[in-house]
């Protein structure tokens, strides 16, 4: 008898390629010290640490993240028994590349790379039209050399 049950919805990912610890705690419905701990628990689990020795996360340890708390809460696994159900690599390969936001596309090396077509849309990004942007950090460079 297979125990499921019933799961809370998550959270839409939105599109952005690190994701600080706070933020994954919110999108997963985890606690930051249960992300902390599963990190040593699940060798699959790896965040990358910049600045001051902070976490972040990309979207495949994100998605991955999702599917070790449904393992956990929602089918009732033991930490073990999710620990056996990830060595099946497939299963994580088909996991971190499973549900990306509709305009993040996920490499096999597990980078997030956004869509070269829409970056000159004005609309495209949240609003974010890349001339303007480079025309304003062109701007703050002038300032900065006076």
């Amino acid at each position: 008898m297979e125990r499921k049950l019933k799961s809370p919805v998550l959270p839409e990912i939105p599109s952005k390629r690190y994701f600080a610890i706070g933020e994954v705690s919110e999108l997963c419905l985890v606690k930051a010290h249960v992300l902390r701990y599963w990190e040593q628990e699940f060798d699959q689990l790896k965040d990358v640490k910049r600045r001051g020795n902070r976490r972040y996360y990309q979207l495949p340890e994100v998605l991955l993240i999702r599917k070790i708390r449904e393992l956990l809460h929602d089918e009732g696994f033991t930490i073990q028994g999710a620990k056996q159900r990830l060595k099946d690599k497939s299963f994580v390969k088909e996991v971190k590349q499973s549900e990306p936001p509709k305009e993040l596309l996920v490499t096999k090396q597990g980078q997030v790379e956004l869509p070269l077509e829409n970056l000159n849309q004005s609309n495209s990004l949240a609003g974010l039209n890349i001339k303007s942007i480079k025309d304003e950090l062109l701007s703050i460079i002038d300032l900065l050399k006076k």
